[in-house]
């Protein structure tokens, strides 16, 4: 496929091509805003069908976000603007992996995933997790956590990724 999430989120920087970018992505069925802070070697397996990102999101290097993977908050009813609203937006820390289905819902503060943390497939995620924690279910546990070795930097080459993704 020519038209890849990666490929039209790199361009989201250049003034004209950017807004063309976003606008494809959004016929892709992906909704990440221009303004969500994406760091390099970040990828969207599948080009994300599905995938909508909050605007207050930061996403470090080498995150894999798959499929049908929402950010977003969980005080929709409020506005942004709000006073009452103590939502901030997420971090999504160095070679966190997003499984397919995952809905990661914050209501105070930021949501952090950790470094190298991994979010199961299908899980609903209300708190902030830390580095190398593995968690699944709905609303999410605590699974495990990811054994990884000092050269090990991402989800890439973790078992607890689905083989076919790598």
């Amino acid at each position: 496929m020519l038209l890849k999430v990666e490929k039209l989120v790199k361009m989201y920087k250049i003034p004209i091509l950017g807004g063309v970018a976003k606008e494809l992505n959004y016929l892709l069925g992906v909704d990440i805003p221009r303004c969500v802070v994406i760091g390099n070697n970040v990828s969207f397996p599948h080009n994300a069908i599905g995938t909508v990102i909050h605007d207050n999101t930061v996403i470090e290097d080498n995150v894999r976000i798959y499929q049908n993977v929402t950010l977003g908050r969980a005080d929709v009813y409020k506005s942004e603007k709000d006073s009452l609203s103590e939502f901030k937006g997420f971090l999504i820390k160095e070679g966190a992996c997003i499984c397919a289905g995952a809905k990661l819902i914050c209501k105070k503060g930021t949501l952090v995933i950790g470094k190298n943390a991994v979010v199961g497939a299908n899980a609903v995620l209300l708190n902030s997790i830390g580095d190398n924690e593995i968690w699944g279910g709905v609303p999410a546990r605590f699974i495990g956590m990811r054994e990884t070795s000092d050269n090990e930097t991402s989800c890439a080459s973790s078992a607890a990724c689905p083989t076919s993704a790598r």
